[in-house]
């Protein structure tokens, strides 16, 4: 659960609502995409891995040899899905998002007091969706009139809203769907990386190895049968947060919402590098 892996496993949804701040100067500025952000996917993936952890006792490896034949794995992921729950300025966030190394990707993400916000980014276009708790959030973190945030909700709750992925405004979301820069940063396993006990997740078995991390300690759950994808993370200290890693090599579903009524950003006029 490395910091800078773990800002960008949840950017893609602060960026997607950040695209707004220029259409309704009401977006929520509060999402930072550098703020606490769920157990890195850097133990999640899929890919095939030089050997399968069931091919080489755990008992005859380290911990740290464990890891580093994981974190391998997850550098040739090709697509995997992130369900994390941490915390967001102070506040609970869940995220579940599925990306893969072309840029693509979908999922939603919840925060609390913001409501929920849905992501869908091809390399073609990006599309999210507030509910009405998202968008009155977002009106109450800029502190707009109870008549703007009246007419911002009429207008844009649970309606899909569509900008170019060519659009200078994507760029925050093209980079982080980007999978390949979600997991660029894990090269190098701990050497005080240690094993620990053996558990089940999602119905699979896992061996437990913890590592010492910038927020505390970090506990990533492999896959003992198979090949040894990270099936779950957790970091416990300054910062808390537990992510589940799954659909590996699956590939991402972009399919464009069927909805007449979307709001097309690009056709709304104004520059079209406008900062958002």
């Amino acid at each position: 659960m490395r910091s800078r892996t773990k800002s960008r496993a949840v950017a893609a949804a602060t960026a997607a609502a950040a695209l707004l701040g220029g259409l309704t100067a009401c977006g929520p500025a509060g999402q930072r995409a550098g703020a606490d952000r769920p157990a890195s996917p850097g133990a999640s993936a899929a890919a095939s891995a030089p050997a399968s952890a069931s091919a080489s006792p755990a008992a005859a490896r380290s911990g740290q040899e464990i890891l580093t034949e994981a974190y391998e794995a997850t550098r040739k992921a090709e697509s995997m899905r992130v369900a994390a729950t941490v915390q967001q300025d102070g506040k609970p966030m869940k995220v579940d998002l599925s990306l893969d190394r072309k840029g693509n990707c979908k999922g939603e993400i919840r925060v609390d007091g913001m409501g929920r916000l849905d992501v869908i980014k091809s390399s073609e276009s990006v599309h999210f969706r507030g509910d009405t708790a998202y968008w009155r959030g977002a009106a109450k973190m800029k502190h707009a009139p109870q008549k703007q945030a009246d007419q911002m909700v009429a207008m844009l709750a649970d309606r899909w809203i569509r900008i170019p992925a060519s659009d200078p405004r994507a760029a925050p979301m093209t980079g982080s769907c980007d999978l390949s820069k979600l997991t660029g940063d894990l090269d190098h396993a701990s050497p005080l990386a240690r094993k620990g006990e053996t558990a089940t997740v999602d119905g699979k078995q896992t061996l437990a190895v913890t590592s010492p991390a910038k927020q505390g300690t970090q506990t990533d759950y492999v896959a003992t049968q198979g090949k040894p994808y990270i099936l779950k993370s957790t970091v416990m200290g300054d910062s808390t947060g537990e992510a589940l890693f799954s659909a590996f090599d699956v590939p991402v579903d972009t399919t464009s919402p069927k909805d007449a009524d979307v709001l097309d950003m690009s056709k709304l006029g104004g520059p079209a590098g406008e900062s958002v």
